[in-house]
């Protein structure tokens, strides 16, 4: 099989690849939400943050999905002219960000569950 004749597949591997990134640091924070006890208004108030940093995420996907391949996706000559290293650095730019959210929401999350145990 050649890969020229799929001009999009390479593109589309990307963004699945963006996509996973992404929802690997959705699974991420809510792990972390469930690590508060459910009973409490910390372990609420993780929940919250963790479905509001899920839709965040997504939308955060979609934009920059809309944004960074969008040119590409309406044309096959320019989708094989994009090279594979802009297209593996913009899923992991766009996965880097999610990320870097998640790990800030975690540090949130963390300090909930600290103060749960602390009884406060």
């Amino acid at each position: 099989m050649e890969w020229s004749q799929y001009p999009l597949v390479r593109l589309y591997a990307s963004v699945l690849a963006a996509l996973f990134i992404t929802l690997a640091a959705i699974w991420r924070v809510q792990r972390g939400a469930q690590a508060v006890a459910a009973g409490s208004p910390q372990g609420r108030t993780a929940r919250l943050w963790a479905w509001v940093y899920a839709a965040g995420a997504l939308a955060w996907w979609g934009y920059a999905t809309y944004t960074g391949y969008g040119r590409f996706l309406g044309d096959a000559a320019l989708a094989r002219m994009i090279s594979t290293d802009t297209l593996i650095s913009l899923a992991l730019f766009i996965g880097a960000i999610a990320w870097g959210g998640a790990l800030m929401l975690q540090l949130v999350l963390r300090l909930l569950g600290n103060e749960q145990r602390r009884g406060g």
